[in-house]
């Protein structure tokens, strides 16, 4: 049986496990319920595993005709802290818990994988990885930062993944060779100045307008020191001074993100921002103090590991539908991992444009027929893979 038979086969399964893992969200390091229904799934298969990185698991697959060439497959696994207002009957039934950034379909298509390669376990002449990671939503405290140091996944050859894409419409997919979403860092700011009354401004030494000053100063970063070819942001996104109107206070704090595809930007942030720190503090007589927090870098996807899937996805979706999708600002900790790998953005747009809510919206929901291309995709690029090697 062709793996696109055996897929077809499973789409009433592929659906009703999506929907119970939509219905049942689990936040960041939490998803230990998620964590028993794929060991439950495993066990049924006959695929070993072993618990990591405290609510994830990692399953290997081995047939007797298997290599030691090994390939890593992964998913994240866990929720956001969001309201659902979807309406749909499989709606979360955790208030203030969602799956809206498609990781309940990660899951469900990678445990689908799992199924139809234990099917062809014996045609299988690579091992494969089966990766479930918690937390990939905590952006500096994420679950990559761990599971990539476990023995088994620094083992894998390559990795692969996908992210669903709601903005791409089902039946389509991208998979850029290069940058394919960007470094997601953060960033704090304190200013420490002299509070007084509001009236007698000449007494105090304000750190709002420090602060103001210093929102304006960062903008010229991107738009006057980064070459204007080359995608950057530097957003202050909140600013938190003061408890009434007429009390100058003393202090302020403001937070942000930086986001670029540049290791070499990336790593010159830090120092721009306390650059600016230091001229407006030394404007405004304020002290200022920023703290700079790394969390995903920029994804990546290896050349060798694109080609690989260039190959599958021109079986899977056709040469026209297979996409350079643009360059996402958004994170994504699968970038942390050091092996060789490769990020597949999956189309799961409706057919009805006014239906694609974007992720992390509370309406954000699926076209399910992108789980069964999902699964026909890993394991037609364990495929290409095995034919690559046998070359």
């Amino acid at each position: 049986m062709e793996i696109k038979e055996r897929v077809r086969a499973m789409e009433d399964e592929l659906v009703e496990l999506r929907r119970y893992f939509h219905a049942h969200p689990e936040p960041s390091w939490k998803e230990f319920n998620t964590q028993k229904k794929i060991m439950t799934y495993l066990d049924e298969l006959g695929i070993p595993y072993v618990p990591s990185t405290t609510s994830g698991l990692v399953a290997t697959l081995k047939g007797p005709h298997s290599s030691d060439h090994i390939i890593g497959i992964r998913a994240d696994i866990d929720a956001l802290p969001i309201k659902e207002e979807t309406g749909a009957p499989y709606a979360s039934e955790k208030e203030g818990t969602m799956h809206a950034c498609g990781h309940d379909t990660h899951i469900t298509i990678l445990l689908g994988t799992a199924k139809v390669l234990a099917a062809m376990k014996d045609e299988l002449t690579v091992t494969v990885r089966f990766l479930f990671q918690p937390a990939e939503e905590e952006i500096a405290n994420s679950g990559a930062t761990y599971m990539k140091d476990e023995p088994l996944v620094k083992e894998c050859e390559r990795l692969i993944a996908l992210h669903i894409w709601s903005k791409i419409p089902v039946g389509t997919a991208s998979l850029r060779y290069g940058p394919v979403m960007s470094a997601a860092d953060t960033f704090d700011v304190y200013i420490e100045g002299k509070g007084g009354h509001g009236a007698l401004p000449h007494q105090t030494i304000d750190p709002i307008v420090a602060g103001a000053e210093f929102v304006n100063a960062l903008q010229t970063v991107v738009s006057r020191e980064v070459n204007p070819l080359e995608p950057a942001v530097l957003s202050v996104t909140t600013f938190q001074a003061g408890t009434t109107s007429n009390v100058i206070p003393a202090s302020a704090h403001l937070s942000g993100t930086a986001r670029t595809f540049s290791p070499t930007l990336r790593e010159a942030y830090p120092g721009i921002l306390r650059r600016v720190a230091r001229g407006v503090g030394e404007t405004s007589r304020a002290k200022i103090r920023t703290e700079y927090h790394f969390g995903p870098p920029p994804t990546i996807n290896d050349a060798a590991c694109v080609d690989t899937g260039r190959r599958a996805c021109e079986t899977v979706f056709g040469k026209d539908h297979v996409v350079d999708w643009e360059l996402q600002m958004g994170g994504e900790d699968f970038a942390k991992y050091d092996n060789p790998k490769a990020l597949l953005l999956l189309g799961g747009g409706f057919a009805d444009a006014s239906r694609r809510y974007p992720q992390h919206s509370p309406h954000y929901d699926i076209d399910e027929r992108a789980l069964l291309l999902g699964v026909e995709y890993f394991a037609e690029y364990v495929r290409e893979w095995e034919k690559e090697l046998s070359k």
